[in-house]
């Protein structure tokens, strides 16, 4: 069984520390230009913890 790694990492989520990979769905605070992993981002409610602002969903 072959490992395909992923070749591009685009961060880490602020809160848990998970990796953000290219192609991977993810939330972005657009005032601030952080992100959150889905998980995170569904126990905030959806809203940045820095700023309060909404989070933008990214594919």
């Amino acid at each position: 069984m072959a490992y395909v790694p992923r070749t591009l990492l685009l961060g880490r989520c602020v809160r848990c520390g998970k990796k953000i990979y290219k192609g991977d769905e993810y939330y972005l605070c657009e005032k601030c230009g952080v992100s959150y992993c889905p998980t995170c981002a569904r126990k905030t409610f959806g809203k940045c913890q820095i700023c309060g602002q909404p989070l933008v969903k990214k594919p």
